[in-house]
């Protein structure tokens, strides 16, 4: 059954030693200060926790309208160490609202932490029961927190003291509708445990919050499985992006096979040589770097005699032995393609080593040895070409 959080029992200074001990810990495995992103539909408080969090106002609180327009990132101190907190604007805007869903989700790539902060006593959770959904179906691993925020808003609204707030067992109307709230919630969202907060009317309020202690301890708790799900994020992100890169050095090498079926004179190459510039660009661009097509010529100028017209012969059959038994300076097929792929697959393993600048000594060297292995998969390049051609260049 869902459960809510109520105060923590540990005692002050403990607490603190021991989340001045993970959170430590977490920068120096991670490498740099743990991220914390909070989001949550226009209108959930979002600011105001905030506030109360850092202890200061960093963000302005309206109540009629949404106040938070762009990202903003500041330092959360817990004790001697501190946090990267970020927020960002709200989603659930009906003209706004997949642009800034596309925007926390790549935030979310690059933080540790997430805290899904929904307003009390709202009962229109769509918004966020999809969103919690797309998190887990994207990241199934990522520290996701529900966040009930607001509940002194429960009514009777005035009737308000933390102190006395009793959610383990309740027994005023306002603990059990909250209790009963935050209950639904989690159900909603697909958690087991919703972290009750008040922020109090300003972040000057000290008695008027709730559940900020319990909150700051679960963020600290999810550091060390934030730390191991940021490793196998990257595990998992370096795969995807070779996979991908992979498959568009395969598609770019039929493509150079299809456009040689008829050979290719040297002097007469430009859409070959156009079409591995482009490929230069989109692996690099795969590996987040953007690239223009002039830079990715100059990358690739080590083995520009490979295909860049009749002046480079000499070193084309250097570089691609076998070319040299082809009537003289034609291309064809089998060897455009290899080509090719031999090119994209030395870039890739430069740019997956986060080295878009390789000496012509590495790329020749990594390029020789690429083209030996290229060439037995040549033929199936060519084949793969004339079936795309057979069935109008679509397969």
């Amino acid at each position: 059954m869902p459960t809510t959080s109520t105060q923590a029992t540990t005692s002050p200074q403990d607490a603190q030693i021991e989340h001045d001990r993970i959170i430590a810990e977490t920068e120096q495995r991670l490498g740099e200060k743990p991220r914390i992103v909070v989001c949550g539909k226009t209108g959930a408080g979002k600011s105001s926790l905030i506030n109360a969090l850092l202890g200061r106002q960093v963000n302005r609180v309206g109540h009629a309208e949404p106040t938070t327009q762009e990202e903003q990132e500041e330092a959360w101190t817990l004790g001697e160490n501190s946090l990267r907190i970020l927020d960002v604007p709200g989603f659930g805007e009906a003209d706004k609202h997949q642009d800034r869903l596309d925007f926390i989700f790549n935030q979310l790539s690059s933080s540790h932490v997430g805290l899904l902060v929904v307003g009390a006593p709202d009962r229109a959770w769509e918004y966020e029961r999809q969103f919690a959904q797309s998190v887990a179906e994207v990241d199934a691993d990522f520290p996701l927190l529900v966040v009930g925020n607001r509940i002194d808003m429960f009514n009777p609204v005035r009737e308000w003291n933390p102190q006395t707030l009793n959610l383990a067992n309740p027994s005023t109307q306002k603990e059990k509708s909250i209790v009963e709230w935050a209950a639904a919630l989690a159900t909603a969202c697909g958690t087991s445990h919703v972290l009750l907060t008040s922020a109090g009317e300003s972040f000057e309020d000290v008695e008027g919050r709730y559940g900020l202690d319990t909150l700051a301890a679960a963020v600290v708790r999810s550091l060390p499985a934030a730390v191991q799900n940021a490793a196998a994020r990257a595990l998992r992100v370096d795969v995807d992006k070779r996979d991908l890169a992979e498959k568009v050095i395969w598609g770019a090498s039929v493509t150079a096979a299809a456009i040689a079926l008829t050979p290719i004179p040297l002097a007469d190459c430009i859409p070959l040589a156009a079409l591995q510039v482009a490929l230069i660009i989109k692996i690099a661009d795969i590996y987040g770097k953007v690239m223009t097509k002039e830079t990715a010529f100059n990358l690739l100028s080590p083995v520009a005699a490979s295909f860049m017209g009749r002046l480079a012969l000499a070193s084309l059959l250097d570089f691609f032995p076998g070319i040299g038994t082809i009537a003289g300076s034609i291309i064809g097929a089998g060897i455009a393609g290899p080509m090719t792929y031999a090119i994209g697959m030395t870039y890739l393993e430069f740019f997956a080593r986060d080295n878009f600048k390789p000496s012509t000594a590495e790329v020749r060297e990594q390029l020789k040895d690429n083209y030996r292995k290229a060439r037995q998969e040549g033929h199936k390049m060519e084949e793969q070409a004339r079936a795309q051609r057979a069935h109008g260049g679509k397969l």
